[in-house]
């Protein structure tokens, strides 16, 4: 007889393979297991990072919110209230009809563009070219402005849609205004049926794009495009102007 047909011989391999047999069962399970669990951790720290981030634009829109009240309320109180009772005392003193009529018609601009900035006349009835056109016309006296629109085929834009763009290059003209010391400005409005882009460039002093990441500004056009599922992208260096281009795909 065989050696292993012996059957004291044969138990023992028998265990032998048993005993290998569940080792590698019990191998497979428990780096099953470590698999498992480490799977678990990422979707745990994923979703950590995803309640982070929502809680950080949640926060960054509570601050633009405050910001743009806050502007809006120190050009009510330091210009239009300011213009106002000058244009009063005025009045009260030594009247100057000229200069009594020239206070007021500036009040009267700066009440129009509060009201401009808080909401766009002519929303639902304007398209976004020319929603840009009556916010640019102003500003003008301040600046060369060169407004240019191209369109492949017409796309009604949704009311929030429009509006949200239109915030956006609110946004990044009024920087220009208060920071570049631009003499010139070049804008470019693209509609089609796959896309609509916006592009502004300024001949100012330019900024360096890795030291203006925190500002409110920012924030605002960050949180805007988001809702539009868009994308955006300075250029600028010092002293070589800046370039702002803006890309939102239409859903088909």
């Amino acid at each position: 007889m065989a050696a292993w047909q012996n059957p004291e011989n044969f138990a023992l391999w028998l265990s032998i393979v048993f005993a290998f047999v569940i080792a590698l069962i019990g191998t497979f399970v428990y780096f099953t297991r470590l698999y498992f669990v480490r799977i678990l951790r990422e979707q745990q720290k994923l979703q950590k990072t995803i309640v982070a981030h929502q809680q950080q634009l949640l926060e960054d829109s509570i601050l633009v919110q405050e910001r743009e009240r806050n502007r809006i309320a120190a050009d009510l109180h330091d210009d239009l209230i300011s213009k106002l009772n000058i244009s009063l005392l005025s009045l009260h003193t030594t009247p100057n009809l000229d200069d009594l009529s020239t206070m007021l018609q500036d009040s009267i601009i700066l009440a129009r563009r509060i009201s401009h900035d808080l909401s766009p006349p002519l929303l639902e009835q304007s398209n976004l070219y020319e929603l840009l056109e009556g916010f640019l016309d102003p500003i003008q006296e301040h600046l060369k402005i060169n407004l240019s629109y191209s369109c492949t085929i017409e796309k009604d834009l949704s009311n929030p849609t429009k509006l949200q763009i239109f915030r956006i290059a609110q946004e990044v003209i009024n920087n220009i205004l208060k920071h570049a010391q631009s003499t010139t400005l070049n804008i470019h409005l693209h509609q089609g049926k796959y896309f609509v882009g916006l592009k502004i460039i300024d001949n100012g002093i330019g900024f360096d794009i890795n030291q203006n990441t925190q500002g409110l500004g920012l924030k605002n056009i960050t949180l805007r495009s988001q809702s539009l599922k868009g994308v955006f992208r300075f250029n600028s260096k010092p002293q070589q102007g800046s370039s702002f281009l803006f890309f939102k795909k239409h859903h088909i």
